[in-house]
C-alpha cells in the first residue's frame, strides 16, 4: 500500500507542476514584455508612440484636430479616429540620413471616458533610398520603415545616441502637436 501512495504523491506532484507550468506560459504570453523610452513602445516588434490626454469637450477637440494640418483628416464627431498622415519633415539636430527625409505615420485616437489616447505607428520614410554596396555595387534599397533603424533583431531598442536622438525628436515634435490640443504646458 505504501508504494502505491508514492506512485500516487508523484503523479500528483507531475500534475501540479504541469498546472503551475501552463499557467505561467499562458500568464507570460498574455502579459508580454514591453520595452518603453518616453512615449514610445514596443509592442508585439513594431514601435509605437502613445500618449493619453484629458478630453474636456469632445466638440471643441474636434474643430482643434481640423484645424491643424497634421490631424485635418480626422472628424472625431463622425467617428473617423484613424488616418495616415501626409508626408512631413522631421526638424531636428544631427538627424541620420533617412530621418532627414519627409515621413508618414498611422494616426490613432481612442476615447476612454474622460481621457482620449493619441497612438502614432507605422512610422516610414516613403521616399529613402539607403546607399547599399554589394560586391562593389551600389544598390537603390528603399527601406522605408523607423523600426528598421530603432530596433534590434531581438524586438528591442538600440539604444545608442543616433536612435535616441531619432525617437526623442519625434516625440518633440508628435508632443508638439497634441500638447497644445488638450492644453496641455509644454516648454
Amino acid at each position: 500500500m505504501n508504494r502505491n501512495f508514492d506512485i500516487g504523491g508523484k503523479s500528483l506532484t507531475v500534475f501540479f507542476f504541469m498546472c503551475f507550468l501552463t499557467v505561467s506560459l499562458t500568464s507570460r504570453a498574455q502579459f508580454n514584455e514591453v520595452e518603453s523610452m518616453g512615449n514610445w513602445y514596443v509592442k508585439k516588434n513594431k514601435l509605437v508612440w502613445q500618449k493619453t490626454y484629458p478630453l474636456t469637450d469632445k466638440e471643441e477637440l474636434n474643430e482643434k484636430l481640423k484645424s491643424n494640418d497634421f490631424t485635418s483628416e480626422l472628424d472625431i464627431l463622425r467617428f473617423i479616429t484613424d488616418v495616415q498622415t501626409k508626408p512631413y519633415k522631421l526638424a531636428g539636430q544631427n538627424l541620420p540620413e533617412y530621418a532627414r527625409h519627409a515621413y508618414t505615420a498611422f494616426l490613432v485616437i481612442d476615447f476612454f471616458g474622460d481621457t482620449y489616447r493619441v497612438t502614432l505607428q507605422q512610422v516610414n520614410f516613403p521616399d529613402f533610398e539607403e546607399k547599399i554596396y554589394w560586391n562593389g555595387m551600389r544598390q537603390h534599397d528603399a527601406r522605408g520603415t523607423l523600426e528598421k533603424y530603432i530596433l534590434g533583431q531581438d524586438g528591442r531598442i538600440k539604444r545608442n545616441s543616433a536612435n535616441v536622438n531619432v525617437l526623442e525628436t519625434f516625440d518633440s515634435a508628435f508632443s508638439g502637436v497634441f500638447d497644445p490640443m488638450a492644453d496641455v504646458w509644454t516648454e
